[in-house]
């Protein structure tokens, strides 16, 4: 979308598909070195290569590599560079090489105020290095679906609350906490619990989960089927333990999806105030929270109305804007 208004190159680090398809298309370039020295030599090559052309700014999306590559050859040409990370990485050891690379960037993007500080005090850079772009939705995928064949080629049952999941199976997104939420509803044979994904918890979830009848795993699926399983589901619940700007809630707001969620990362910041009371702390009073909607239907209609409109803000083409105003 950006491209209507910008002249754009675009550089593809890494891709699992065929890269033929992009050999005569224009102003897009394609890494063919995946792995090893010879992808950093590529990867700097190409962004000299379009920085030659006649491109001053480069906008980077987490690749270390390229924002290194990027950096470098900015600081010798007078490019500049933004770098968009959004997340609280410092919690997980990642230090030292991002704390090189936001120094070595003109400008840090990341999604929310919240975050702020802490990119600030854990890699020692000044505030005014750091810009704020929202993460976005296209609207337009969660208009008019169809339930009939999903509910079929996921074997769902109609009339069942689900409690929907959909995140890497990892403990950082609170995976480990799923099978302790999902006991508190095991006596209520209408609610379920619908959890999408794949990672390195899986297996582990799995023996969580096995004596749960109320839990179903469906594990990794088709992102083109994500907006029909949010029509589908009742509730969205995330418990994770680290987050930045989860663009997972912009799709269940946009589902008209009621959530609970972890106070973490910039979660408060971009909910509604009806929507913050059930931003919690702790896998029971996250089991208490999604009890308290599920069983309240003018609460729940409520949180409804106002994530639809709420997510309107950050639907891609008004974000767009915000993109452009970086520059």
């Amino acid at each position: 979308r950006v491209a209507d208004d910008f002249e754009l190159t675009l550089l593809i680090e890494k891709s699992n598909s065929d890269i033929k398809f992009f050999d005569n298309v224009k102003n897009i370039k394609v890494q063919k070195f995946n792995s090893g020295l010879w992808r950093i030599l590529e990867n700097f090559w190409l962004i000299l290569f379009i920085r030659l052309g006649g491109t001053r700014d480069f906008y980077i999306h987490y690749s270390q590599i390229s924002a290194i590559s990027a950096s470098l050859i900015a600081r010798l040409t007078g490019g500049r560079t933004f770098y968009w990370n959004c997340g609280m990485m410092w919690l997980f050891g990642e230090k030292r090489l991002l704390g090189l690379i936001l120094k070595m960037v003109t400008y840090l993007v990341t999604g929310v105020q919240a975050l702020v500080d802490g990119y600030s005090q854990h890699y020692q850079i000044t505030k005014d290095k750091i810009k704020i772009m929202p993460n976005w939705v296209d609207l337009h995928r969660f208009e008019d679906i169809q339930n009939d064949e999903l509910l079929s080629k996921y074997a769902l049952e109609p009339g069942i609350s689900y409690v929907l999941f959909v995140h890497r199976l990892a403990k950082r997104k609170g995976v480990h906490y799923i099978a302790s939420i999902a006991k508190q509803f095991a006596g209520q044979p209408n609610i379920k619990f619908l959890i999408v994904g794949d990672g390195p918890y899986r297996q582990e979830l799995a023996q969580d989960i096995k004596d749960l009848n109320n839990v179903i795993l469906l594990g990794k699926i088709a992102n083109k089927d994500i907006p029909g399983l949010m029509k589908i589901s009742k509730l969205f619940f995330m418990p994770s333990e680290e987050e930045g700007f989860p663009r997972v809630l912009l799709e269940a707001m946009a589902s008209g999806l009621p959530y609970v969620a972890f106070d973490i990362g910039g979660v408060r910041e971009i909910s509604t105030p009806e929507q913050q009371l059930y931003i919690v702390d702790g896998p029971a009073n996250m089991a208490v929270a999604i009890g308290d909607i599920l069983k309240d239907q003018s609460v729940y209609d409520k949180l409804r109305e106002v994530n639809l409109v709420q997510v309107r803000q950050f639907d891609i083409m008004v974000v767009k804007n915000n993109f452009k105003d970086l520059f």
